[in-house]
C-alpha cells in the first residue's frame, strides 16, 4: 500500500515538473530565451529530474531506488548551482573554487548515469575514452599527446564555460527542439498524426503493392514528426507490416520496407529529426536553409523506395488492397484541414520568414486550435496531461545526448584533438576527397550504430567536418554528408536498430531484414557523395539545373531499383543487363550533361533489347493474391 502511494506521489511530481518544463519553454519561446547558461541549465535540470523520477518508479529494488534518488539529487545540485552563479561567471577570469569542482563532478556523474540507463553503454564508453584522453594526454606518445588537463581546467572547460555541457548542441535542444517535440506530442496524442497514415492508406492502398507504398508514405509523414526511426517503426509498423504480409510480401521484405521508410523520416522536411535543428545552430544556417537543402535528397530517397517497392510488386504479381477495405477517400478529404499545421509551418519559415522558434510555436497553437474545434480529436483531461509528459520524455534522449556530446566537444577543444584528427585524416587521405569521404562514411556509420544520431553527428562535426571543409567542400554539404550517414546507420548491418524493430513486429530474422533494408536504401548511400561533388542536389544552382538534376536522378533511382530486382518495366532482365542498368543508374544520379546522356542512352538500349528478345508479352510469373 505504501509503495503504491509513493508511486502515485512520484507520478504527480513528474507531471508537475513536465508541465513546468513545457510552460518554461513556451514562455521563453514567446518572450525570448534566458541569457547565458540559464536556459540550458533549467532545461537539463528538468530533464534529469523527469528521467530519474521515471527510473525510480520503474525500479523494483530498494538499493537501486536509493541510488537513483542520489543521482537525481546530483543533477539538481549541479544545475541549480550553475544557474545561481550564471551572472557572475564572466567575472571569474578562469578562477575555479572547490564548490565548482564538486558541483561540476556531481552533474557530470548524473549525466553519465542517465545516459547509461537511457541509451546504453556505447555513448558512455566513447565519452569516457575522451575524458581519459583529456587527463592522460601527457602519457600518450607521438602527435596525439598533449600536456593533459588538470581537474580544475577540466571542470572549468566542461562545466563553467559554454565550450562543454552548455555549448551549442544543448542550446539547440533547450531553445527550439523542445517546441517541435511538443508539436509531435500534440499530433500524436490528439490522433492528428494518425490522419497521415489513413490518408496514405486511402491514396495508395489500392495500387500495385499498395500496402508497401502505404508504409513508405505514411512512415515518411509520421517520421517527419517523430524524428526517431525506431519509434516510427513501432508507431506505424504495427499497422503497415501485417497489412504487407497479408498482401503477399515476405516477412523480411515487409520489415525492411517499414524500417527504410521510417529511417527517412529524420531527413524529410518540413519537420526533420532533432539533429537538423542542432546542425542549423552549429553551422549558423537558418533551419529553413537546412530543410531546403535536404528537400531533393529526401524526395529522391522516398521515391527510390517507392520505385523499388513497385518493381518488386510487379515482379511478384502483388496487387493492391480492395477499395472496400481502405479508408474512404471522400471522408479523408473532408478532414484535409488536419494537414494545415504542416503547410502553415512551411509558410512560416519560407514565406513569412519567422524564426524557427516562432514558427514552431505558432504551429503548435494552430494545431491545438484545430484539435479542439473537431469533436473527434478534442482532447480529454487525461490527454492534456499526457502531452507534457510525452514531450518531456521524448526530449530526454536529445537533451542527454547533447550534454554528452558537449563533454566530448569540450575535450576536443581543450586538448587540441580536433586539429590532430584533421591532420591524420588529411594525411591518410592524401588530399583525396573521395578517400576522405569514404573514411568519413565508415566512421559515421560505425558511430551511428552505437549512439543516437544527434550524438554521432556532433562528435563527427567536431572531428571530421573541418577537414572536409578545408578540402573545399561547402559547409552545409559537409555537415549533411555526416548527418545522412548517421541517420541511415539505423538500417546498416550488423547493428540495424530500425530493421530489428521491424523484424520484431514481422516475426522474422532481424539480420535478413537488415540486409533487405540496406538494399532498399542503397540510393541513400550514394546520394551524399553526389551532393558533395555537385551541390545542385542541395538546391545550389539555377532552377533549370535543379529541375534537370531532379528528373535524371529520379530516372536513375528507377534504374537502381530495376537493377537490384532484375526486373525492368514489365520484363525480367538478362544477367548481363543488371550491371548495365546499375551503371546507368549511377550515371543518371550524378549531375552532369554527359553522364545524363549516357544514362539515357542505356534506357533506350534496354527498350531496343526488349524488341530483340521479345519479352514485353512475358511478365513476371507470379500468381497474384486475390483482392480480398
Amino acid at each position: 500500500m505504501e509503495e503504491k502511494k509513493s508511486v502515485l506521489i512520484l507520478k504527480r511530481i513528474s507531471l508537475l515538473v513536465a508541465i513546468g518544463f513545457v510552460c518554461f519553454h513556451l514562455y521563453t519561446a514567446i518572450f525570448g530565451v534566458l541569457p547565458g547558461i540559464g536556459q540550458k541549465s533549467v532545461h537539463l535540470g528538468c530533464l534529469l529530474v523527469i528521467f530519474y523520477i521515471t527510473a525510480i518508479m520503474e525500479s523494483k529494488k530498494t538499493a537501486d531506488r536509493i541510488f537513483l534518488v542520489l543521482m537525481g539529487l546530483f543533477g539538481v545540485a549541479g544545475t541549480v548551482y550553475i544557474t545561481v552563479l550564471d551572472e557572475t561567471l564572466q567575472a571569474r577570469s578562469g578562477i575555479v573554487y572547490l564548490a565548482d569542482i564538486i558541483c561540476g563532478i556531481l552533474l557530470i556523474v548524473s549525466i553519465f548515469e542517465a545516459c547509461r540507463r537511457k541509451m546504453g553503454n556505447p555513448l558512455v564508453i566513447i565519452t569516457l575514452v575522451f575524458v581519459a584522453y583529456a587527463f592522460l594526454g601527457k602519457y600518450i606518445p607521438g602527435f596525439l599527446g598533449h600536456p593533459g588537463l588538470t581537474i580544475k581546467k577540466f571542470v572549468n572547460l566542461i562545466y563553467l564555460t559554454t565550450n562543454g555541457i552548455w555549448g551549442s548542441p544543448l542550446y539547440a535542444s533547450a531553445s527550439y527542439v523542445v517546441i517541435f517535440v511538443l508539436l509531435g506530442a500534440v499530433m500524436s496524442v490528439s490522433g492528428v498524426g494518425d490522419y497521415f497514415t489513413n490518408l496514405a492508406t486511402s491514396l495508395f492502398g489500392a495500387f500495385r503493392g499498395g500496402p508497401a507504398k502505404v508504409a513508405v508514405v505514411a512512415s515518411g509523414l509520421f517520421g517527419s514528426i517523430s524524428g526517431s526511426p525506431t519509434a516510427n517503426v513501432i508507431g506505424t509498423g504495427s499497422f503497415t507490416i501485417p497489412m504487407m504480409k497479408k498482401n503477399g510480401f515476405e516477412d523480411e521484405y515487409a520489415a525492411a520496407v517499414e524500417a527504410t521508410a521510417s529511417t527517412g523520416g529524420a531527413i524529410m522536411p518540413p519537420i526533420m529529426g532533432s539533429t537538423a535543428f542542432v546542425m542549423a545552430e552549429l553551422i549558423g544556417v537558418p533551419y529553413s536553409g537546412i530543410a531546403a537543402a535536404a528537400l531533393i535528397p529526401a524526395v529522391l530517397y522516398f521515391l527510390s523506395i517507392l520505385f523499388a517497392v513497385d518493381i518488386h510488386a510487379a515482379k511478384h504479381g502483388l496487387r493492391g488492397v480492395s477499395r472496400d477495405q481502405l479508408p474512404d477517400i471522400k471522408a479523408m478529404l473532408k478532414e484535409i484541414y488536419k494537414i494545415f499545421p504542416l503547410v502553415f509551418l512551411v509558410l512560416c519559415m519560407s514565406v513569412f520568414k519567422f524564426t524557427v522558434i516562432r514558427s514552431g510555436l505558432y504551429t503548435v497553437l494552430l494545431t491545438l486550435v484545430i484539435v479542439e474545434l473537431d469533436p473527434k480529436t478534442r482532447l480529454t483531461k487525461e490527454q492534456w496531461m499526457q502531452i507534457p509528459l510525452q514531450t518531456a520524455k521524448s526530449a530526454v534522449s536529445v537533451g542527454i545526448a547533447c550534454a554528452m556530446a558537449g563533454i566530448i566537444s569540450g575535450v576536443i577543444m581543450g586538448s587540441g584533438l580536433g586539429f590532430r584528427i584533421s591532420s591524420i585524416l588529411t594525411t591518410v587521405a592524401g588530399h583525396s576527397m573521395l578517400l576522405l569521404l569514404v573514411l568519413t562514411m565508415i566512421v559515421s556509420l560505425i558511430m551511428g550504430m552505437g549512439v543516437p544520431t544527434t550524438a554521432a553527428y556532433l562528435v563527427l562535426a567536431a572531428l571530421v567536418a573541418p577537414t572536409l571543409v578545408n578540402l573545399g567542400i561547402p559547409v552545409i554539404a559537409a555537415h549533411m554528408f555526416i548527418f545522412y550517414f548517421g541517420c541511415i546507420s539505423s538500417i546498416t548491418p550488423p547493428v540495424a536498430m530500425a530493421a530489428y524493430a521491424g523484424a520484431a513486429i514481422a516475426g522474422c530474422d532481424p539480420n535478413k531484414a537488415g540486409f533487405r533494408a540496406f538494399r532498399l536504401a542503397i540510393c541513400a548511400f550514394i546520394m551524399p557523395f553526389m551532393f558533395v561533388y555537385n551541390p545542385v542536389l542541395l538546391l545550389e544552382g539555377n532552377p533549370l539545373e535543379i529541375l534537370q538534376c531532379l528528373i535524371t536522378a529520379l530516372a536513375g533511382a528507377y534504374l537502381l531499383g530495376s537493377g537490384f530486382e532484375g526486373y525492368f518495366w514489365n520484363w525480367k532482365l538478362k544477367a548481363f543487363e543488371r550491371p548495365l542498368l546499375l551503371a546507368g543508374a549511377l550515371l543518371l544520379i550524378v549531375p552532369g550533361l554527359w553522364t545524363d546522356v549516357i544514362g539515357a542512352a542505356i534506357i533506350v538500349l534496354e527498350f531496343v533489347s526488349d524488341k530483340v528478345f521479345h519479352r514485353s508479352a512475358v511478365p513476371a510469373s507470379a500468381t497474384p493474391p486475390s483482392d480480398s
